[in-house]
């Protein structure tokens, strides 16, 4: 006469459970909180563009204006001499560089907005979908399966319980 399984670690397996559960739960959240970090890396590099070019106008006028001092060092004083412009000359240069940076960080701001794109979806697009979808479904079917098989082991150690068995003795050969 078979005297049944002996099931001892239901507490194990809820805990178990619960584990994967937590599992499932912080792993959607990160994959969400990535999700948000990407947008916001693109959003700022898009941000420093509209910074950059804005700058580039501020620049542009800069130059103008030192365009327009070191053309009034040009002309020759009162008495006929031509006036120091070696501060506005280098004014000048300075302001041209300063165009020139922002005009530079205009491009490297444009290729990042293209190369951006293709490097997540290189690295962590796809990656990060697959996961998505082992989350949503065999984690969850398992999760579902185990929570199932513990009711039943539940359920079974219940009856194990509520049944009164005689203790089995060993029959004796005549």
């Amino acid at each position: 006469m078979s005297t049944g399984a002996d099931v001892r670690a239901i507490d194990g397996l809820r805990e178990w459970l619960a584990s994967a559960a937590v599992f499932k739960v912080e792993s959607e959240e990160s994959l969400a909180s990535i999700q948000l970090e990407i947008r916001r890396g693109i959003d700022w590099v898009s941000q420093q563009l509209d910074r950059w070019q804005r700058s580039i106008r501020d620049r542009e006028d800069a130059v103008v204006q030192a365009k327009s001092a070191l053309a009034a060092k040009r002309f020759p004083d009162s008495n006929g001499r031509m006036p120091d412009s070696t501060v506005q000359e280098r004014n000048l240069r300075r302001a041209n560089a300063r165009l020139e940076h922002a005009q530079d960080q205009v491009v490297v701001c444009k290729k990042w907005l293209v190369n951006l794109p293709k490097i997540i979806d290189e690295t962590f697009t796809g990656a990060g979908h697959r996961f998505a979808l082992l989350l949503e479904g065999e984690v969850a079917k398992g999760l579902g399966h185990l929570h199932r098989q513990i009711e039943s082991l539940d359920q079974y150690a219940e009856t194990r319980v509520g049944t009164v068995t005689a203790p089995i003795t060993p029959q004796e050969s005549p």
